[in-house]
């Protein structure tokens, strides 16, 4: 019953249908891997700046200390080279050049005279020679004592340091050294490698700690998902187990206490549905706040269906006996009612009173409520036929039909409303009943007008009713012509 309240959902099947199949032409991308993802790219990202930085750091701390070495190995030279170059002592230079060789960070050393003439050098084929100035450099420093230049040579760089000799404050010649890189490359790759090392550790617990982290977030939101599919099946006693006291829980906690309500509401809905018919309680449901089921003129047709010979068969029986077997027969004929689209408008006592046409409108409502009262009589001699077999006495009932304008509408008052209709048709068709004997379908003329083409009937005496002056046409009806009952 309570999917009838949703009727308007195959109306809107096919957009959301389109919408899922559009979805599902996306690539999905789980949120696991999608956080994995973010957070992967964010250690990467963090990892290379800071990187860069250290890098850029380290580089320039290296530089200097290498300017400073260099520097001081200088100074020391100059002041050390100023006599034997005076004196064109080339024996003592050479032994300061080859003590300062023993560095393994410096390329080369050179002294030269005041003409440009190489007096000593490391590379001894170069002595001798007129000194050329180096080519594609970059000068670091440059004043009066010192000058810094930055050359490479092939792959590596190397930082030439110049300075001059003086003897009391003459120049008589210049002294070069030059000092390898290689070392600071080698410092900056290891860190490097270290750095490297690092971020692959970081990328991996940040991969490995974001899965569990996705994982933790996706698990709630799986079953957040099946919840609603179960929820989508009718299932409302379906509840999910809160596993986190935060904003998920409480996404959680919310589901459960919408499944309940709807579980709820589904309970009253079947329980109100025992007391109210099914068609008024979605017309409820439908318009809640809207004063539905206003009083209004419609042409329908009114059937009673009422036990012959009860009173006596009740007396024999105890009353829970009788209340049983009245609830056994009245679930019978509902279903077979509203099998054919009757509104069951009230059990009175032994009698049911039954509506075609109203609530819902139907045009043939006359031959539903024949096919109906045919179907019934047939579907009680299967009752009774099991029943005796049981040792239970037969039941056997009168039905009167009457077709006409009605006043439909809720009547009462404001702590109990019953939609019904009233008037002098309703009237009629409960008379017509008084004249139906055990198994008979006894129908008005103006019931005749819209069946006599389908139904069998046998034409009986007009009758006088009470609130008529002029004697009913009334017939018997045997049989359908066209059974589909």
């Amino acid at each position: 019953m309570f999917r009838k309240k949703i009727k308007n959902l195959s109306e809107i099947l096919d957009e959301k249908t389109i919408i899922k199949v559009e979805r599902l032409k996306k690539r999905r991308i789980p949120i696991r891997l999608k956080f994995s993802v973010f957070i992967t790219s964010l250690i990467v990202m963090i990892m290379f700046l800071s990187s860069y930085l250290v890098f850029k750091e380290q580089r320039s701390q290296f530089t200097k200390q290498m300017v400073s070495f260099g520097t001081i190995i200088l100074n020391n030279l100059s002041n050390n080279c100023s006599i034997p170059l005076l004196e064109n002592d080339e024996a003592s230079l050479n032994i300061l050049i080859e003590e300062i060789s023993k560095n393994k960070d410096i390329v080369y050393a050179m002294v030269i005279d005041k003409k440009g003439v190489i007096k000593v050098h490391t590379d001894i084929n170069k002595v001798d020679k007129e000194y050329e100035p180096l080519k594609d450099t970059m000068e670091l420093k440059k004043d009066k004592d010192l000058e810094i230049l930055k050359y490479k040579e092939g792959e590596a760089e190397i930082l030439d340091f110049s300075m001059p000799i003086e003897y009391q404050k003459v120049s008589i010649g210049t002294i070069h050294i030059g000092i390898s890189l290689e070392a600071l490359e080698k410092n900056i790759g290891e860190v490097k490698l270290f750095v490297m090392a690092i971020t692959v550790l970081f990328i991996v617990i940040g991969i490995g700690m974001s899965f569990l982290i996705g994982t933790l977030f996706s698990e709630p939101i799986h079953k957040l998902v099946e919840g609603t599919r179960e929820i989508k099946n009718g299932n409302f006693k379906y509840i999910i187990d809160i596993t986190s006291n935060d904003e998920l829980g409480d996404l959680t906690l919310a589901f459960n206490d919408m499944a309940d309500g709807l579980r709820k509401k589904e309970i009253i809905q079947d329980s109100f549905g025992k007391y109210v018919t099914p068609e008024i309680v979605d017309m409820i449901l439908q318009n809640p706040d809207e004063k539905w089921l206003k009083g209004k003129k419609l042409n329908v047709t009114v059937m009673f269906a009422d036990i012959r010979g009860f009173t006596a068969f009740s007396e024999k029986k105890e009353p829970e006996d009788v209340v049983n077997i009245l609830n056994e027969y009245f679930s019978m004929a509902t279903e077979v009612i509203q099998k054919h689209g009757g509104h069951v408008d009230k059990f009175a006592g032994d009698e049911i009173m039954v509506v075609f046409g109203a609530p819902i409108s139907y045009e043939d409502h006359s031959v539903r409520a024949v096919r109906a009262a045919v179907s019934l009589q047939n579907e009680l001699k299967n009752f009774n036929s099991r029943k005796t077999g049981e040792g239970r006495e037969a039941i056997n009932i009168g039905v009167g039909i009457n077709s006409g304008n009605v006043v439909a509408g809720n009547l009462g008052s404001s702590r109990k409303m019953e939609y019904t209709v009233i008037g002098d048709n309703v009237n009629l068709a409960s008379r017509l009943t008084r004249e139906a004997k055990a198994n008979d379908i006894i129908i008005s003329d103006s019931v005749y007008e819209k069946v006599g083409d389908i139904a069998d009937v046998d034409k009986l005496e007009p009758v006088m009713v009470k609130g008529k002056s002029m004697p009913i046409k009334i017939y018997r009806v045997k049989e359908l012509k066209s059974q589909g009952v």
